[in-house]
Formats: structure tokens, sequence, C-alpha cells
């Protein structure tokens, strides 16, 4: 069984009305079978209940899942007075059984960090998908990798996992997953991440990767676009089931 899988932060509703409708194109195009999205906003200002429910009216995938992560107290660095959250958030050609988002601990920042779990239901049997946002500190996205690695083995799981690791040392990520995860830069290197005015880093880095379990899957293909919708470059995987 062959999955065409895309991982992207949105960026919330930064510059939203302007980068919406090529997001949209880019999506359609591609065609992917599961979209993993982080930083995907909820507001009450908004008539949609979150920006998955956005995305989704135009796309139109049958199966849909969305959770709060973090709420927002300011906009730009000013104070507002009204609900804001961002989170986790999938498309799905494949029904969903089973949605449950983890809240992991805090490290270096007082801020809400953790991932979406989601299992599918599939022809080949259901598979695991985690998408991830962790601590956008070194030390704190190891830690939080670590964790969210513990509870993958107390379930005894074998998931794709994809997401925003903010993890820009490669060998961090080899030395937490070890022998039994692929990961996508390993196949073919890639900057996923364009600095922007409202960034801290300067200069192009990698924070978003897809992983695998290797006694599962198969990564057969990775490309990351160019030509991206948000300050995050789109990852995209064709993964084989084993």
């Amino acid at each position: 069984m062959q999955l065409k899988i895309i991982t992207l932060n949105v960026w919330r509703y930064y510059e939203w009305e302007t980068r919406k409708q090529k997001l949209l194109n880019f999506l359609r195009k591609e065609n992917a079978d599961i979209i993993f999205f982080q930083e995907v906003a909820s507001s009450e200002k908004s008539k949609w209940e979150n920006q998955i429910d956005e995305i989704n009216e135009k796309l139109k995938y049958p199966y849909s899942s969305y959770s709060n992560m973090a709420h927002m107290t300011k906009w730009h660095e000013k104070p507002i007075n009204y609900l804001m959250f961002y989170g986790l958030g999938f498309i799905s050609k494949y029904r969903i059984k089973k949605s449950e988002f983890v809240k992991l601990k805090p490290v270096l920042k007082n801020k809400d960090f953790g991932f979406l779990h989601l299992v599918i239901e599939t022809s080949k049997g259901d598979i695991d998908l985690i998408d991830v946002h962790f601590e956008n500190t070194d030390k704190g996205a190891k830690k939080q990798l670590k964790e969210t690695i513990k509870w993958i083995k107390q379930k005894n799981i074998s998931p794709i996992i994809a997401g925003d690791f903010n993890m820009k040392n490669i060998n961090d990520l080899i030395k937490i997953l070890g022998k039994d995860y692929e990961i996508s830069c390993l196949i073919k290197p890639y900057f996923s991440f364009m600095p922007t005015e409202f960034s801290n880093n300067k200069e192009p880095i990698t924070l978003d990767y897809i992983v695998v379990k290797k006694n599962k899957f198969k990564i057969e293909e990775i490309k990351c676009i160019e030509d991206s919708p948000s300050d995050h470059k789109p990852i995209i995987a064709e993964i084989k089931t084993l």
C-alpha cells in the first residue's frame, strides 16, 4: 500500500488572506492522502471553528481532526481581548477512528506544546499517525521528542510521525530515534524554514521532518517545496507500508 503525506506548519493567521489561496492551490495539486498541519489556529473572530475547517471547506476531504494546543494572548506582540488558540490538525482520505491530543511538559518556556495522535482505518489495517509540535528551544525539543518516543513505546505502536520538531541538529534526532526510524532529511537533505521579520532564526534551517518506524513503513520519496505558502516549507513523502 502506498501513502502520500504532507506536513506543513501553517503559521496561524499571519498574512493569512494573502496566503490562503496559494495554500489551497498547492494542496489541491498534490492531492495527498493525509495532511499533517501545525500552527492551525482558531479564533472567535473567525466564522470557522478553526483553520482546518476553513481549509477543508474548499478541499472537501471526507475526514478531519483538530485540537487546540496553545492559548494566544497576544497578536503581533499586542494583547488581545478575544479567544484565540493554535493547535494541530489533520485532513484525511481515510476514516479517523481515534483522535487524542497529548500535552507535553514545558521545558524552558511557559508555553504549551504536544502532539496529536490519530488512528486511521485502511484496507491494509489501522495506521497510527503522530503530528508533533515541540518547544522552540534545543533543550525543550530534545526532551519532548524523548517523551514522545517513550509514550509510543508504552503504547506499543509503530507510527508515522511528522511535523515541526523544532530541532536544528539532525544528529540530535538520529541519537534519540536510534535505528528504529527512517528520517526524511537523510533521504534527501533540505531546509524547511525560511526566516521572516517575525522569526528568531536569520538563516535557513531544518525544523520539519517525517519519520517512520522501519518495521512497518519505508519512505520511497521526499520533496521539500520551495515556493511555500507559509514560513515553513511543506514536506511531501511517498510512503510504502510493509
